[in-house]
């Protein structure tokens, strides 16, 4: 798992490695929800 900000646009990048693309793309949804919960969007 990777939070990176960017340093070029006003986003947050969020990389998972999982065992399957569906876990994780479930846990990069949550920690994604979690980043726009702190940023406020």
């Amino acid at each position: 798992m990777l939070l990176r900000p960017s340093g070029t646009e006003p986003v947050v990048r969020v990389m998972v490695e999982a065992p399957t693309d569906e876990q994780a793309t479930e846990i990069a949804e949550r920690l994604a929800g979690i980043v726009r919960e702190r940023v406020g969007l």
